[in-house]
């Protein structure tokens, strides 16, 4: 009989886990990935990620030397201003392929290497 009590509060368990959102069923959170823009760019200048999974970059600007005032990613309709040590997210789900990402005067270059 214990047994049958051991089972039945382990299957309880699990339906209440399920019930609170902790199934493989829940969206995956975004991978997050810091970028610092400095005086001669981006560092790091290329970023790797998975297609179809969400991403996170996480532009910093360190110094007002240089044009990283504005980031510009064309593939995704992106661009956003830069304020100095300010953290700027920028969250998208890439498909495959090289996405550039630049400057807003087109000097600065990187890339995410999207497999």
């Amino acid at each position: 009989m214990s047994d049958l009590r051991t089972l039945g509060l382990a299957l309880a368990t699990s339906a209440a886990l399920a019930a609170c959102g902790t199934s493989s069923d829940a969206a995956p959170e975004p991978h997050r990935v810091a970028i610092q823009v400095g005086a001669s760019g981006y560092d790091p200048a290329e970023v790797e990620a998975t297609a179809g999974e969400p991403l996170t970059l996480v532009f910093t600007r360190t110094t007002e030397e240089g044009c990283g005032g504005t980031l510009v990613i064309p593939s995704q309709n992106v661009r956003r201003d830069l304020p100095l040590n300010e953290p700027v997210e920028v969250t998208f789900t890439p498909a495959a392929g090289r996405l550039r990402f630049t400057c807003g005067m087109d000097m600065y270059d990187g890339a995410i290497v999207v497999q």
